[in-house]
């Protein structure tokens, strides 16, 4: 379940990441500074960011095969969650619909369900 959890979480980490690189361009006030921050942006994430992203996400999903830290892999799906969430939510301008609450909705459980596995992980093991 861990792994399926951790899984969920690539399409709202990639749409968050969107959002980020989107308000960083549309912060550039002219024509040369938007090239210039888009190329600073794939510069840094063809070597480092793909790699790092990747790595992450095993981790985190090999956190839930070990007893012993199944509560910290249990917090950190919490953690990657809770900030997709305040990405997505945060940067649109107009409420959202019903249709983009439900879109959301299946990233929220993971934050539940990582909220309740670091909690109830880290009793067993007291």
């Amino acid at each position: 379940m861990h792994v399926v959890a951790t899984l969920m979480l690539l399409p709202y980490i990639a749409l968050a990441a969107g959002f980020v690189l989107l308000g960083q361009v549309a912060a550039s006030k002219s024509l040369p500074s938007l090239f210039a921050t888009l190329l600073a942006q794939a510069l840094w994430l063809m070597p480092w960011g793909l790699i790092g992203l990747a790595a992450v996400i095993c981790v985190v999903a090999a956190l839930g095969f070990s007893a012993r830290l199944r509560w910290l892999g249990g917090w950190c799906l919490c953690a990657i969650a809770a900030a997709c969430l305040l990405v997505i939510i945060g940067m649109p301008t107009a409420p959202m619909s019903f249709g983009q609450w439900l879109f959301v909705l299946p990233c929220g459980l993971v934050l539940l369900f990582g909220a309740w596995l670091g909690r109830a992980e880290r009793r067993a093991l007291s």
